[in-house]
């Protein structure tokens, strides 16, 4: 509301603060009382309201920044807490701790302070800055929502060994589902934060029965998704592309991921045709010398050619595996069909005895 300038006087600033503050206090008072059925209505917990800390709060910030020329940004998951299972459109409440285990300290953008200082916000990441699945709509009210990527950090400083608190307010899906969501700190406009402050919230929508062959694979995926989406079930293909060095997972003639592989070189090429997986095991070594040790390995054909996680040896400290990492993406094995350890986990959880494997050049 627009206020008019005040007239000079010969009182005080303080009593000027002294004299506007009980108006604030009933223009408050009032607020409340207007928002409060609303709130009781859509199960809104009134005294977590980012509005209602607005108004009430009194705190007096901290907004010096000691110069560092080697700011370190850096934070820990800590916890976590969220509802049970949901029905499509209800309101929940997520609270999220996370530590500053940097050297700098952290803003909310709504700590009031001045100058160029760094602002966290919690960001959505896999992928990074998309759209939320939860974001709850404005006509809500304040939901801790900046935008539909970004969630108001709620302390507004938050120094280095301290825990900062996000928390917002989500609205179900309307497709019944598992929906997982990946956050992370972001300094915004300087750098992210993962490592061991990235995290994911798994939020069940309906009363879903879940496929736990589909969820095996879904959930190591890596991705912000309906974990149960029905496009992940159906006729499973493994497809991959020589002359691209690609493999990609189809489910019902749909390529629902696609990863970089390395074949077999020129002299021990990796056949062409299609076949199907005949064999599973965690860990395959080979029988013959340098015994190579293959993570995740799926026989495609006979004769040994397999898909598997990068390979190793017991004895050379890392050197042969490093040769394979660099490798990826290159014609450079011996005929099977190598994959990143993540990627590999999918591949593997993704396909069964009797999955097709089409190789094409």
């Amino acid at each position: 509301m627009k206020r008019k300038a005040p007239k000079k006087t010969k009182k005080s600033n303080k009593t000027k603060i002294k004299l506007e503050l009980p108006k604030l206090k009933l223009w408050a008072a009032a607020l409340l009382i207007i928002n409060i059925p609303v709130m009781l209505a859509l199960n809104f917990p009134v005294q977590s309201s980012a509005m209602m800390t607005d108004i009430f709060s009194n705190l007096s910030i901290d907004c010096h920044v000691d110069r560092n020329d080697k700011p370190v940004y850096a934070g820990e998951f800590e916890s976590i807490q969220y509802p049970g299972p949901l029905q499509p459109g209800e309101l929940f409440n997520v609270k999220v701790l996370i530590k500053n285990t940097g050297n700098m300290p952290w803003f909310s953008a709504k700590s009031g302070c001045p100058g160029q200082l760094p602002i966290v916000y919690l960001g959505t990441t896999h992928d990074q800055d998309r759209s939320s699945q939860f974001m709850a709509p404005g006509i809500f009210g304040d939901t801790g929502w900046y935008s539909n990527n970004r969630i108001f950090l709620n302390t507004p400083r938050v120094n280095p060994g301290q825990n900062a608190e996000f928390s917002f307010i989500g609205y179900a899906p309307s497709a019944p589902g598992i929906y997982r969501e990946y956050f992370a700190p972001v300094v915004e406009g300087i750098t992210w934060i993962k490592d061991k402050a990235e995290f994911y919230t798994d939020i069940t929508i309906g009363s879903p029965n879940p496929d736990q062959e589909v969820l095996g694979f879904t959930s190591q995926l890596g991705q912000s998704i309906n974990l149960l989406d029905p496009k992940f079930f159906g006729d499973k293909k493994i497809h991959v592309d020589l002359s691209q060095q690609k493999m990609q997972l189809i489910v019902n003639n749909q390529p629902i991921i696609t990863y970089p592989v390395s074949t077999g070189k020129p002299s021990t090429p990796t056949p062409v045709g299609t076949t199907k997986i005949s064999l599973k095991q965690d860990v395959r070594v080979t029988g013959e010398v340098p015994h190579y040790i293959m993570p995740q390995f799926m026989m495609f054909r006979k004769g040994g050619y397999g898909i598997h996680a990068l390979p190793s040896l017991a004895n050379d400290r890392g050197v042969f595996w490093n040769e394979a990492l660099n490798h990826i993406g290159e014609a450079r094995s011996h005929g099977c069909i190598r994959l990143l350890p993540d990627d590999a986990l999918v591949a593997y959880a993704f396909a069964d005895v009797g999955t097709t494997v089409e190789v094409v050049r």
